[in-house]
């Protein structure tokens, strides 16, 4: 309407739509390019194309200084480098002349549960090289209503998923679950604590790679259980009740510390591995099973991926008659990409797309904003 630009798609148009998703395992980007008709629970996708590109070692390096020590001009130098990484994986997808739009959440770089958090990744630089539409920075308007930003899938898990007695649990740099619930008032969903964030700290401290492949150096060392359980003890963000969040801003070299009593590697990364298994068990016992009749848990995300870590949960849920499934690979290496995919539909379809019950938000609000190609 003359030079305003209105943004509101009706629900019955398909859009052609690229999920873009970077974890804090600082990987790479994923990208999924869905066809997505519908809102909310009457949302429908069709799967166009799954891409991946990894980080190169430069810029996993970097991300992992500004981690360990933030700089102002590390930052701006990682919010292009990252885009550009974004614009690369994209234009390298096939589909890629005919994606419409793209949803892009961005590399977290700082997370905080004093509700302050932090994803780059310059989404107008984004815009501009690929000539698409972006809906990018998904946590503010959350945290502008006094909740955390996170977790922020919950909702989409509910649009698709939503059926009694499961809970979908994604393994990456963190570890967040989902309960699902026949009310969406009533979704629980939090970060239970570590992912792959402690074992992978440890494999590149002690053996200079990005993760413990297949779960080999963890299979070859002791469990110190007794270890695992006086951390588990003074581990003060395990103890605190849902809603809440984290990141690697807690769980990092100074809380790995808390395990180098251990003086075998081998041992202290079998160790850590059981110990990230035990916070996943243990939140469930201490703040799921109280309150939600969970049969089955089904795990996504490279976490899912760690046969070791597997075999924990398995041993630790079957205690409670709970089964541990995995979804199909392709998906449960992209479930977050698909999901933020579709998170940018409801964006574009103006439909309320958080969930106070998970965040601590005072009202239901729009997630996301616009860069335009011009």
């Amino acid at each position: 309407q003359g030079d305003r630009i209105v943004l509101k798609i009706p629900p019955e148009r398909k859009i052609r739509i690229a999920g873009m998703m970077s974890g804090t395992s600082f990987d790479g980007v994923d990208v999924a390019v869905l066809d997505v008709k519908g809102v909310h629970t009457s949302v429908r996708y069709d799967t166009i194309e799954l891409c991946f590109q990894p980080y190169s070692e430069g810029l996993r390096r970097d991300l992992r200084r500004f981690v360990s020590s933030p700089s102002f001009e590390l930052l701006s130098d990682l919010d292009l480098r990252v885009a550009k990484s974004y614009v690369e994986t994209l234009k390298g997808c096939r589909s890629f002349e005919s994606i419409e739009f793209v949803a892009m959440h961005g590399q977290t770089v700082w997370h905080s549960p004093k509700k302050m958090s932090l994803q780059i990744g310059n989404a107008d630089f984004v815009a501009i090289e690929t000539g698409k539409f972006v809906i990018s920075d998904f946590r503010s308007k959350d945290i502008a209503a006094g909740g955390e930003g996170a977790p922020l899938t919950p909702y989409v898990d509910y649009c698709i998923f939503s059926k009694k007695n499961i809970a979908l649990n994604n393994i990456g740099g963190i570890s967040n679950v989902t309960v699902l619930t026949e009310r969406f008032e009533d979704l629980m969903a939090f970060d239970t604590g570590p992912g792959n964030a402690l074992i992978d700290l440890a494999v590149w401290k002690y053996f200079g790679i990005d993760f413990d492949k297949d779960g080999r150096i963890a299979s070859s060392g002791k469990v110190h259980e007794e270890i695992a359980l006086g951390v588990l003890k003074e581990d003060e963000y395990f103890w605190s009740p849902p809603p809440k969040s984290t990141g690697k801003e807690y769980y990092n070299e100074d809380f790995l510390k808390r395990f180098e009593v251990i003086t075998d590697p081998r041992d202290l990364i079998a160790t850590v591995t059981y110990y990230t298994a035990l916070t996943i068990f243990k939140s469930y016992e201490e703040y799921v099973f109280p309150k939600a009749n969970v049969d089955r848990v089904y795990l996504s995300g490279g976490g899912a991926r760690n046969p070791v870590l597997v075999m924990h949960l398995k041993e630790m849920f079957s205690r409670r008659k709970v089964r541990i499934l995995r979804f199909g690979k392709k998906f449960s290496d992209f479930k977050e990409a698909i999901w933020f995919a579709l998170l940018g539909n409801e964006f574009l379809r103006s439909h309320f797309s958080n969930a106070p019950s998970v965040t601590g938000a005072s009202k239901r609000v729009s997630l996301g904003k616009l860069s335009t190609p011009w």
